[in-house]
């Protein structure tokens, strides 16, 4: 149950007022009547106060001060929970088989017979006609020329430097130093004194009397007119419009991707390794045999005979006999080749040889040569020597070149050209089709619970106390502070510069020209002479005999056999293959691509709102009254008797009280 703010305070005021109204009938004082807060007529008044003037004292209320405890009621916002079933949604995959139609590329073989070719080679023999290169050996006498170096003398004059020691007086220098006094002037100076006359100040003090205005405070106690607001308290019904936020749950359409996985059929270029017969010209090279005339030179000795006849001598034995005188042997002897015929060792004119002898030398003498005239008795054996014209044989081989033509077989590489046919691989890009999956992103529309506050507006009466201030003036004296300016003359003392005059010594500094005399050293150069041998170039002519060898070019014919080549033309049969192109079929498979429909079972996963609910719980708001007891001090008139001197007309309007 909701009490009236104030009810309390009103019915304590009541209270009170009868008291205080029993206590003054009691005591048969009349106390004036208030309607509302007003004062009734002063006639009133005067009556209530008569009949206590007849007694001689007098009965006037006097205000005190009276604590009251009131109940006040505050207003208190609280938080009250309420719990609210509120309905969400929650998101399900769930799984559902959809048939996709898409399609399908095959490739199909299909076996096609081509046509190729292979290379086969046949062997036909083609007479070829070439040029051979032949070296015909051909002797030519040649002159040649060796050098032969020879000496000569011969007279070469040259020129010759000779050094040639010559003296000559060379005049040189040394330095020596000498002393001498030399005046010197230079610049000093010095610090001269001088005095000036320079002004300088004191500080003096000095009186005099300045009027100084100053604030002086004075109290005056002044009556001022005071508004005093009083409070006073009153309760109103109010019409209090609050806003309630109810919770509304709405669905919302929102989009959002998924990954859908589509299947796509692209085309990929695959590697692909081709092999193909290419027809290559091929270049091999094959012996061939040949036969060639090579000259072939041989050195035949042949031995010449270039002997001759010379003198030689030749030792000859002969026999002296010992009655022979020694003389006539050695005359023999020297005689023999010289006699013509005659014999060795004897005179006689018989002609015979030696071995031989005749009867005058008894056949003996012969053998040695012994003299005939020794009577044939055996001699003594001497040998000499005797020049005879004798035949030396001189055997000279010489070397004589043979040049013969020795037939030889030689074989050489001789370049034959073939086609071939080689296999060539080639990588070769076809295209492929793939059935590859791909993520696609797709728009999904799904429905999502949106829970929103909604505020509506609520009208409540609610009673509202108020205190409202009530102006009353009032009449105070104060005591006032004002401030006056007051003028007094005051003594003061100030500083004064006063200029006198001292004399200062300065020191300037002045120059000046001093002559000194300074001692130098100089240098001088003292010439003396020094004999000095220098060797002179000096040039001659020097005849000289010089041996130089000189070379001179001796000809001479040397048989030179050289090769010429000459050419002439051979016709050989060659036997080589030609290629032949055969043609021939082969079955190639190959793959074409076709396209089908084929229709798929595919698993997909789909979301679902399912609803549940949820108990919330919010915090409501709610204004409570919170009763709480205050004191209150008021001022009561309560009735005093004392004794009043003579009543006074403006004494009885006084002694009402004022509010």
């Amino acid at each position: 149950m909701k009490q009236q703010p104030g009810r309390d305070s009103k019915v304590g005021r009541r209270v009170v007022l009868g008291a205080i109204l029993a206590s003054a009938v009691g005591m048969g004082i009349v106390i004036p009547n208030r309607v509302h807060g007003q004062v009734a007529p002063s006639s009133q008044s005067a009556a209530a106060v008569a009949p206590a003037a007849q007694g001689g004292t007098t009965t006037v209320l006097v205000p005190q001060c009276q604590t009251t405890y009131e109940t006040v009621y505050d207003l208190q916002t609280v938080q009250v929970p309420v719990t609210v079933n509120q309905t969400q949604y929650r998101t399900e995959w769930k799984t559902r088989t959809v048939p996709v139609t898409k399609t399908v590329t095959e490739n199909v073989p299909v076996t096609v017979n081509q046509t190729q070719y292979r290379t086969e080679y046949k062997t036909e023999t083609v007479p070829v006609t070439k040029t051979v290169t032949e070296n015909v050996p051909v002797t030519v006498n040649q002159t040649q020329y060796r050098t032969e170096y020879k000496t000569q003398t011969v007279p070469v004059t040259k020129v010759v430097t000779e050094n040639v020691p010559v003296t000559v007086n060379q005049t040189q220098y040394r330095t020596e130093y000498k002393t001498q006094t030399v005046p010197v002037t230079k610049t000093v100076t010095e610090n001269v004194p001088v005095t000036v006359n320079q002004t300088q100040y004191r500080t003096e003090m000095r009186t005099q009397t300045v009027p100084v205005t100053r604030t002086v405070p004075e109290t005056v106690n002044q009556t001022r007119t005071t508004t005093v607001y009083v409070p006073k308290t009153q309760t109103v019904n109010q019409q209090v419009t609050k806003t309630v936020y109810n919770p509304v749950t709405t669905m919302q359409t929102q989009s959002r991707y998924v990954t859908v996985q589509k299947p796509v059929t692209r085309t990929v270029m695959q590697p692909k390794t081709v092999t193909n017969l290419v027809s290559r010209t091929q270049t091999q090279y094959v012996n061939e045999n040949y036969t060639e005339s090579v000259p072939v030179t041989t050195c035949r000795q042949v031995v010449e005979e270039q002997g001759g006849y010379e003198y030689r001598r030749v030792p000859v034995t002969t026999t002296v006999p010992a009655g022979c005188p020694a003389g006539a042997g050695s005359v023999a002897t020297g005689g023999g080749f010289l006699g013509l015929g005659r014999g060795h060792g004897c005179g006689h004119l018989c002609g015979h040889r030696c071995g031989g002898g005749c009867g005058s030398c008894g056949g003996i003498g012969g053998v040695g040569g012994a003299g005939s005239l020794c009577g044939g008795v055996a001699g003594i054996t001497q040998t000499s020597y005797v020049c005879q014209q004798v035949y030396v044989s001189r055997p000279v081989v010489r070397n004589i070149p043979e040049t013969t033509y020795v037939t030889q077989t030689k074989t050489r590489q001789v370049p034959v050209q073939t086609v071939i046919q080689v296999p060539e691989s080639h990588l070769e890009y076809v295209p492929t089709f793939v059935q590859d999956v791909e993520n696609v992103q797709q728009l999904e529309q799904y429905q999502v619970p949106v829970t929103t506050m909604q505020a509506s507006q609520v009208t409540e009466t609610v009673p509202v106390t108020t205190t409202v201030q009530v102006a009353e003036q009032r009449t105070e004296t104060v005591p006032t502070t004002v401030y006056k300016q007051v003028t007094e003359n005051t003594t003061q003392q100030y500083a004064v510069q006063v200029p006198y005059t001292v004399p200062t010594t300065v020191y300037q500094a002045r120059q000046k020209q001093v002559t000194e005399n300074v001692t130098q050293q100089y240098a001088v150069q003292v010439p003396y002479t020094v004999p000095v041998t220098t060797y002179q170039a000096q040039q001659k002519q020097v005849t000289e005999n010089v041996t130089q060898q000189y070379a001179v070019q001796v000809p001479y014919t040397v048989p030179v056999t050289t090769y010429q080549a000459q050419q002439k033309q051979v016709t050989e049969n060659v036997t080589r293959q030609v290629p032949v192109q055969v043609p021939y079929t082969v079955p190639v498979t190959t793959y074409q691509a076709q396209q089908k429909q084929v229709t798929e079972n595919v698993t997909e996963q789909y979301a679902e709102q399912v609803p549940y609910t949820v108990a919330v719980t919010t915090c409501k708001t709610e204004q409570r009254q919170v009763p709480r007891q205050v004191a209150v001090t008021r001022q009561v008139l309560v009735p005093v008797t004392v004794a009043a001197p003579a009543p006074a007309p403006a004494a009885a309007a006084a002694a009402s009280p004022q509010h």
